[in-house]
């Protein structure tokens, strides 16, 4: 597999709204209008991706996860989102993906639960690291080391 295929990342201004962030997903999916060269939005319908915001005030974070149709055979929506939530990771993160989540697009809104141990500052971090943890287990992410598998364009992003 070469170039990018999934990737993970956090959006700062969406907070724990996942409205927000399914028009932030679909807004990287967007087909562009040929017709306008110099407008070149979304373009990235062909790459998996799973963002997650959070807000430091209702102590929540809010993840979307998107799985393009190259991918539905490697990868589903719901269970990366499932994975991310069942992180033992840091002392885990908590919560369960949405009732209306599917195959290729999930939605989970997690709060702090500091009587089972899900603390904000904790699972707002591991939330991420889980994430890419999952695609690694399916050879879905490659380490920026793996030299026999070539260039990792995500590697190489700064945000």
């Amino acid at each position: 597999m070469s170039g990018l295929t999934c990737f993970c990342t956090r959006m700062q201004e969406a907070g724990d709204n996942v409205q927000l962030l399914e028009v932030a997903m679909e807004g990287m999916n967007a087909i562009p209008d040929p017709s306008n060269e110099e407008e070149r939005k979304g373009c990235s319908g062909h790459i998996s991706k799973l963002i997650i915001s959070s807000n430091d005030q209702t102590n929540k974070i809010a993840m979307v996860a998107y799985v393009a149709d190259s991918l539905k055979d490697q990868l589903n929506a719901t269970e990366w989102m499932k994975a991310v939530c069942d992180t033992e990771l840091g002392g885990g993160v908590g919560g369960a993906p949405d009732a209306t989540s599917s195959a290729t697009w999930a939605t989970a809104t997690i709060s702090e639960d500091t009587a089972n141990g899900k603390f904000y500052l904790k699972f707002k971090d591991n939330s991420l690291s889980a994430a890419i943890n999952y695609l690694r287990e399916k050879g879905l992410f490659i380490d920026d080391s793996d030299s026999d598998e070539g260039d990792n364009p995500a590697a190489d992003f700064e945000w």
